[in-house]
């Protein structure tokens, strides 16, 4: 559990990368778990709640077989991340909104994501295969 994603965060993230080495994951696939957690974790932290309320947060890692699931659980404000438009890439940078990159990141990096809301729960769920294809 992270009490406060705004101050805890590293930290979690750097337990996240420690215990995806521990499970032999390849170098590059946990470079990128770890990229992922941290945009959904920054986005958490700077969007779903208001600033002078702690953002906490619980990250939920599991290990398959073939794949590595990313749990994230927030009781911030309803938000579906998936839900959001794609940016138009090939609009001309002046032309752009501010933000909604780290969405494209995300997706591109990982085989599955699927957000649900729980009651008073954000629930974002990704999935990546443990080994680069």
């Amino acid at each position: 559990m992270i009490a406060d994603a705004r101050t805890e965060g590293p930290a979690a993230l750097d337990r996240l990368e420690v215990s995806c080495r521990a499970a032999g994951l390849e170098g590059p696939v946990v470079l990128e778990l770890r990229l992922v957690a941290e945009e959904v974790v920054t986005n958490v932290a700077k969007y779903g709640y208001a600033p002078e309320t702690p953002a906490a947060m619980e990250v939920l890692l599991s290990m398959g077989d073939d794949a590595v699931s990313l749990e994230f659980h927030d009781r911030g404000r309803p938000f579906d991340p998936l839900g959001q438009p794609r940016p138009d890439l090939d609009a001309p940078l002046e032309e752009r909104p501010v933000g909604g990159l780290g969405l494209v990141l995300v997706r591109a990096l990982v085989e599955e994501a699927r957000y649900s809301r729980e009651g008073p729960v954000n629930v974002l769920r990704l999935v990546k295969r443990r080994t680069q294809q």
